[in-house]
């Protein structure tokens, strides 16, 4: 017989429970609950697996016309007198805008007007004085003709008669040689002698007289002729001489006008996009009076980005807009592309003149957008947008699956070791 520790009757007390047994409750609805943990965990994988998470860069813009606003701008202060177009007309180039005028009224008029008589009348004496000057060169240069040839007429005869004397001359010397051999042969008288030489010396001296005339004839002629050659070098000087007053003149004219009325026109085919100011204004110089837009030209968004945001930016990446004008709660966002980013940063001063934003105290970026559309839907219509519209930009700088983003602390501690 075998030894026990305990009784059997204590081994048999002690199977006998007054509770009873174990049971495990197990609820009707527990497959449910499984079911619904189930469906929750495989969910959580598949977002995991399969859900992706874009990380984007935001940023304020505005829209602008592709190749730029023409701004019509006062060239100096004034009233303006006409204003010849209104907004959303289409206008060509060449077309008249507006027109200023700074003219000035006094007990004496109006000044401009009256300079502007002044200035005419100048231009008219100066006009008259140079068709004058082409029959002045005429009759001068037909005087001068007539003068030479007269000249030349007593020139030849003075040759003539300067020939005659010169004869004139040498038959008085051979009269005087003549009584000279008489008296050494003592035919001839002294007092013959000293007539004779008397009357060849009047010869000499009519001769000599006649020399002269012939020399002052020959170098008044020099001097005609020489006027005659310079004349057409005087009559060109005058002529640009006077030509150079008209020029100042009509120099003048147009600087009195143009201060006295400016007729601003269109430089392109456009559409006018704003009108600034009301005919009967005054206005100062450089103030712009209207906006341009090309007819032809498209808008685009225009965002300046900080050092910070835009290092993964690139050409051809896509970007999701949100126009202020057209909330995206009820009109859904819209889409374009990055086609130019500015490859150096732009300073505070060149950010306030490119948009107007005197508040930037940094370097910025700036990147343009294609619009994929020019216009936007709203209730069946579409609607055209409008340059300086304001918007929201989001670039997508990267998209990844969500284990991605969950894995990449990891990916990057591997890459370090």
């Amino acid at each position: 017989m075998s030894e026990q520790l305990f009784r059997q009757q204590a081994i048999d007390n002690n199977r006998a429970k007054s509770i009873g047994s174990v049971v495990l409750y197990t609820p009707p609805w527990r497959w449910l609950v499984i079911t619904f943990v189930g469906v929750i965990a495989i969910a959580l994988v598949s977002l995991l697996t399969f859900g992706s998470y874009t990380k984007r860069e935001s940023a304020k813009g505005t829209l602008v016309p592709q190749n730029g606003v023409m701004d019509i701008v006062a060239t100096n202060g004034g009233t303006v007198t006409e204003l010849l177009v209104k907004e959303g007309q289409q206008i060509r180039q060449g077309d008249n805008v507006a027109s200023v005028s700074s003219e000035v009224s006094t007990s004496l008029g109006k000044t401009r007007e009256e300079i502007s008589h002044q200035l005419h009348a100048q231009q008219q004496v100066l006009k008259d004085e140079l068709n004058n000057l082409d029959a002045l060169n005429i009759s001068t240069l037909q005087g001068l003709s007539d003068r030479i040839a007269l000249l030349k007429e007593q020139v030849a005869q003075l040759q003539l008669i300067h020939r005659q004397r010169r004869t004139q001359t040498g038959i008085e010397q051979q009269k005087l040689n003549k009584l000279q051999a008489l008296r050494r042969e003592g035919y001839a008288s002294n007092s013959q002698i000293e007539q004779q030489d008397s009357t060849r010396l009047e010869s000499v001296v009519r001769m000599q007289d006649v020399s002269r005339q012939l020399l002052e004839l020959r170098q008044q002629l020099a001097e005609l002729e020489q006027q005659k050659i310079e004349q057409p070098i005087n009559y060109l000087k005058q002529k640009n001489d006077i030509s150079q007053k008209l020029a100042d003149v009509a120099q003048s004219l147009l600087e009195n006008e143009s201060r006295r009325a400016t007729l601003l026109t269109a430089p392109a085919d456009s559409v006018v996009g704003s009108v600034l100011v009301k005919k009967g204004q005054m206005v100062t110089a450089g103030q712009t009076l209207a906006s341009l837009l090309p007819s032809k030209g498209k808008l685009q968004a225009r965002v300046m980005l900080s050092s910070r945001a835009v290092g993964f930016i690139k050409t051809g990446q896509r970007v999701v807009l949100r126009y202020e004008s057209f909330p995206y709660q009820k009109f859904g966002q819209q889409y374009g592309r990055v086609i130019e980013v500015s490859e150096t940063a732009l300073t505070p001063k060149d950010v306030a003149s490119v948009t107007g934003d005197n508040q930037a105290q940094e370097q910025f970026y700036q990147v343009k957008i294609a619009l994929d559309k020019q216009s936007i839907n709203a209730y069946g219509d579409d609607y055209r947008l409008h340059p300086g519209s304001a918007l929201d930009a989001d670039f997508i700088v990267d998209k990844r699956r969500l284990y991605q983003w969950v894995l990449e602390p990891l990916y990057a501690l591997g890459k370090r070791f």
